[in-house]
C-alpha cells in the first residue's frame, strides 16, 4: 500500500513534463483563438488566459506568439523529416515532393494557421539534413530549390490544392530538372 507521500509524488510532473503540458495548452489555447479572429490582434493576456497558464510560464516556453507557431510547425516538419530517411540515399527529388506534400495535405490546418501568422516557412525546411550538401554550391542549389519549392508550396495550398500530392511530385521534379538543365 502507498503512503500518501508516494501519492503525491505520482500528481508532481517533472519540469520536461509541466513544460510540454503548458506548451499544449498554449498550443490549442493560439489555434481556437485563431478561429475566432485573426492573428495580429490576439494578445499573450488572451493566449495565457484561454490556456489557463500564468504569462510567466508562457515566457518560459516561447519568446513570442509567432514562437508557438514555429514549436507547431517544427514538429510537424519533425515528422515529415523521420519519412524522409529512405530518401538520404538515392536524391529521390520526386518521393521527397510527394512526402511533402502529402504531409501537408494531412496537415491542412496547421499549414493555414502558419500561413495566416505570416511565419516563414522556408525556415521550417531542411533540404540540407535530408540530403546534405557536399559542398557550399550544393549548399545554395538547396537553398535556390527550397526558395521555389516554398512559393510552390504556398500557391498550390492558397489555390485550394487541386492537384494530388502526387501531381504535385511530378510537377516540382520536372521544375527541379528544369533549373538544373540550364535551359531558359
Amino acid at each position: 500500500m502507498k503512503t500518501e507521500l508516494e501519492n503525491m509524488d505520482i500528481l508532481r510532473l517533472s519540469n520536461t513534463e509541466a513544460n510540454k503540458v503548458t506548451k499544449e495548452c498554449l498550443q490549442i489555447a493560439l489555434m481556437k483563438l485563431m478561429a475566432e479572429k485573426p492573428f495580429e490582434k490576439i494578445s499573450i493576456t488572451e493566449i495565457t488566459q484561454c490556456a489557463g497558464v500564468s504569462r510567466p510560464a508562457f515566457y518560459r516556453n516561447y519568446s513570442s506568439k509567432e514562437a508557438i507557431i514555429e514549436d507547431a510547425l517544427q514538429s510537424m516538419f519533425s515528422d515529415i523529416r523521420h519519412s524522409l530517411v529512405k530518401y538520404h540515399d538515392r536524391l529521390d527529388w520526386k518521393g521527397w515532393y510527394v512526402l511533402f506534400f502529402q504531409a501537408i495535405t494531412e496537415n491542412q490546418k496547421n499549414f493555414k494557421i502558419a500561413l495566416d501568422a505570416h511565419v516563414p516557412i522556408s525556415s521550417m525546411l531542411f533540404l540540407d539534413s535530408a540530403f546534405p550538401p557536399s559542398s557550399n554550391f550544393e549548399h545554395y542549389v538547396n537553398c535556390a530549390k527550397e526558395a521555389a519549392f516554398v512559393r510552390i508550396l504556398t500557391d498550390w495550398f492558397e489555390n485550394g490544392m487541386k492537384e494530388s500530392p502526387e501531381e504535385m511530385g511530378e510537377i516540382c521534379d520536372r521544375i527541379i530538372k528544369w533549373m538544373g538543365s540550364g535551359k531558359s
